[in-house]
């Protein structure tokens, strides 16, 4: 089978047109079924995967556990079955784009867009649980939006019955199903499937589009996995400055490490997230108020930087961390107040300061048999003490341990200058990949030049200018078609200006050029309309037109464009829209002397118009073609208008009449007997 034909058909029903998806196992094709003439999407698995019967069940699964799913947010399902080595679906054709997709071209949405989002998936998530299904792979990959706003979820390929035993078929012994980025805590250990496990899922889903980021990264799946475990994600407002508390509680209950603190349901969700959307106190803000006052807090409030930057000690085997401290929560009391922190009651933070205090003391153990084992499980380690040395020296050795820092001036009449005199975290803390170390030094009073750091990746700019014992001041992004993405356009102060060693310097990062998705709406648009569109903003494309002759599409009409749509192209980059030229002309055949029936079936691309010709009695042309309208051997578009004259001759009978009917021609002999007497009489007479 060819994906690019046409006409190529699987199982003589399904008539392919092109590949419009790729995922991790199977291709996905936009498709005519010809039995019910309906466009349907159809997903083919890959053939090195269909000879191991593990992928031919995920994928018979997937089939049957989206077909028994009748709901407007789930994307039905209608067929499957083997084709020419293979398998295929045929699903519900959804035309849009996925939730991936939006957020690459757009990085994020507002809250109240990613509510009404997450409000569809939460609907469909509960029906799929109340028919005892659990997705266990929602992510942006999974979430369709069509082009009427409509939100669908899609591959229920892993989906797992609750309560199922162990797929010994499917996975080997320990392993985890779904996509690390996404997947709860409980999946990450290997847990039974619960619904909850979804509702996480959708939080980090919430968290990302908010955010344009998901709360956990990391090089492998591995330290995702660890992270989903261990760590609590940066609170949203380090992102969104201005991002709702009641969403920010809502996002923060759904990541919850304990599920028993996570919303009971799915409907449950998506009646805190209508609250949200309709300005009424949500639940989760008011379960985190109550969780504050429970623990001796007395308001509730955005975290600080300070909170939100504090350090964390990790467990070494139970996968929760045993204590936390500068203000962040323990893991083992994980609840929708994990993002909030006392407000501005003292009170609290004592007791909260306290708390710590008494959950320091009883994993000092723990601590020192990390230290001395020299524990790295998941890149932690305890921090060297680096009081007493050089900035330079300590930089060096953060550069070497991967460690990140920055570097903050502080007059301190007990070191020399450029002598570190305290870090935060202090000396013997554990900390963690990507954890921030600040290290507190005196700065020299002289002028300093500010390094050119132009070109260099964010994180090499911070470690320059913190090795120089200069603060970061802000990062702020800008197009630049010529810089690489995330690396650093100029600084402000500039670079090699003289400065005092205490003034931050301000980064300006490059976005690199814009991609923005080429729109699916320009496919069927006249010309000029689908040059307006990509060459006006947002996209301000380069268009080109290129003249295709088509059989299905009206002449001046879009056919397609290249790059396709929903592929994504640098702002101001060049698209070329293949326009309808209408079908191939056709040659003109000369049908001059061909009789009326006979040139019709020669014309039979033309629409043909006859008119006689008079002719005169026993002409030779008569009945047959004597002249045409378009030249023989020209060529006119198929359907054009063709006029044949053709010979119309007059019938003998009807004007050879009169001359056989002249009777008194053929009576002229009386004439000759009244002659006869003249000539006879003389000679009687003179006889005697």
């Amino acid at each position: 089978m060819t994906t690019n034909d046409r006409t190529a058909l699987i199982n003589d029903r399904y008539e392919l047109s092109k590949r419009i998806g790729r995922g991790g196992m199977a291709d996905v094709f936009l498709a005519r079924d010809r039995l019910l003439d309906r466009q349907v999407a159809i997903k083919v698995l890959f053939p090195e995967f269909a000879v191991d019967p593990n992928f031919v069940e995920r994928f018979r699964r997937e089939a049957q556990a989206a077909a028994n799913l009748n709901h407007p947010n789930i994307v039905s399902v209608f067929d499957w079955g083997r084709h020419a080595g293979t398998y295929f679906i045929a699903m519900e054709y959804v035309d849009g784009r996925t939730l991936a997709d939006i957020l690459r071209s757009n990085s994020h949405v507002t809250s109240k867009q990613a509510a009404e989002i997450a409000s569809e998936v939460a609907a469909a998530l509960g029906f799929a649980h109340e028919a005892g299904l659990v997705h266990r792979d929602i992510k942006p990959a999974n979430i369709l939006i069509g082009q009427n706003g409509q939100v669908k979820v899609a591959d229920f390929g892993i989906a797992r019955a609750m309560n199922a035993p162990t797929e010994s078929n499917l996975t080997q012994a320990g392993a985890v199903m779904g996509t690390a980025t996404y997947f709860s805590p409980e999946q990450a250990q290997g847990a039974q499937p619960d619904p909850r496990s979804d509702l996480y899922s959708l939080g980090i889903v919430m968290y990302e589009m908010v955010a344009g980021r998901p709360p956990f990264g990391g090089d492998n799946p591995v330290s995702i996995a660890y992270k989903q475990v261990h760590d609590q994600p940066q609170p949203l407002n380090r992102f969104v400055i201005d991002i709702p508390r009641p969403y920010e509680a809502i996002v923060a209950k759904l990541l919850a490490k304990d599920p028993r603190v996570r919303y009971a349901t799915a409907t449950a969700l998506r009646d805190d997230l209508r609250r949200f959307r309709s300005g009424e106190p949500v639940m989760a803000l008011a379960a985190a108020a109550g969780a504050a006052r429970a623990s001796g807090q007395q308001t509730v409030v955005a975290p600080t930087a300070a909170a939100a930057d504090a350090t964390v000690v990790m467990g070494a085997t139970t996968g929760q961390r045993p204590a936390a401290a500068h203000g962040d929560r323990p893991t083992g009391s994980s609840s929708a107040a994990g993002y909030y922190e006392p407000g501005p009651s003292r009170t609290g933070w004592y007791a909260l300061a306290a708390f710590f205090a008494l959950i320091a003391l009883g994993i000092g153990g723990l601590l020192l048999f990390n230290a001395l084992s020299g524990d790295d499980e998941a890149g932690s380690r305890t921090l060297d003490d680096y009081v007493g040395q050089p900035l330079a020296v300590v930089t060096a050795a953060l550069d070497d341990l991967d460690l990140v820092y920055d570097a903050q001036p502080e007059d301190n009449n007990t070191v020399a200058e450029n002598v570190v005199h305290r870090t935060d975290p202090i000396a013997g803390t554990v900390v963690v990949e990507d954890q921030k170390i600040t290290l507190f030094f005196k700065p020299t009073p002289e002028l300093k030049a500010v390094p050119n750091v132009a070109g260099q990746t964010l994180e090499e700019a911070r470690r320059t200018l913190g090795a120089a014992g200069f603060p970061l001041g802000t990062e702020s992004n800008e197009e630049d078609p010529d810089i690489a993405d995330g690396s650093v356009i100029r600084t402000d102060p500039a670079a090699d200006e003289q400065v005092p060693q205490n003034t931050p310097i301000n980064l300006v990062i490059s976005a690199g050029p814009q991609q923005l998705a080429v729109p699916s709406e320009v496919i069927g648009m006249p010309e000029p309309d689908a040059r307006n569109l990509l060459g006006g903003p947002p996209y301000e494309f380069n268009v080109t037109g290129v003249a295709e002759e088509s059989e299905t599409v009206a002449e001046g009409l879009v056919i397609r464009t290249e790059p396709a749509v929903g592929q994504l192209v640098e702002r101001r980059g060049d698209v070329a829209i293949i326009i309808s030229e209408g079908t191939a002309p056709l040659p003109v055949p000369d049908v001059r002397g061909f009789s009326e029936a006979d040139a019709r079936n020669a014309l039979a691309g033309f629409d043909v118009d006859v008119v006689p010709r008079d002719l005169p009695a026993g002409d030779g042309n008569d009945g047959l073609v004597v002249s045409q309208s378009l030249a023989p051997g020209t060529e006119a578009p198929e359907g054009t208008s063709i006029t044949l004259e053709v010979g119309a001759a007059a019938a003998p009978t009807t004007t050879a009449a009169p001359t056989t009917t002249q009777a008194p021609t053929t009576t002229a002999a009386p004439t000759t007997t009244t002659a006869a007497p003249t000539t006879t009489i003389p000679t009687t007479a003179s006889g005697p």
